[in-house]
């Protein structure tokens, strides 16, 4: 049991930081500046995140909802601004 919690752990760590490197690609690539932080100019539904980076919806839903309540990213209407690439960047690094 507990090499299994191990490597969920891991599994999860490792699709954050994914998670993250995909944001930040797409803040350089399709960011707005805004007075909150970097509003990524496209609307992108949880699935195509996954998709993108080899996930599943669910995965990605609950890893943008802890980069929410840790206050790194805001998502409105599939839009996402990143507050501080920095910070976010630093978390997973």
């Amino acid at each position: 049991l507990q090499t299994e919690t191990m490597i969920e752990t891991l599994t999860h760590r490792d699709m954050s930081s994914r998670l993250v490197s995909f944001l930040l690609v797409l803040c350089r690539d399709f960011g707005v500046p805004s007075s909150e932080g970097i509003t990524i100019d496209l609307r992108l539904s949880h699935q195509a995140i996954a998709e993108a980076i080899g996930s599943t919806r669910v995965t990605i839903t609950r890893l943008l909802g802890d980069l929410r309540n840790d206050g790194l990213v805001q998502i409105d209407r599939k839009k996402i601004t990143v507050f501080d690439p920095l910070a976010l960047a630093k978390r997973f690094s």
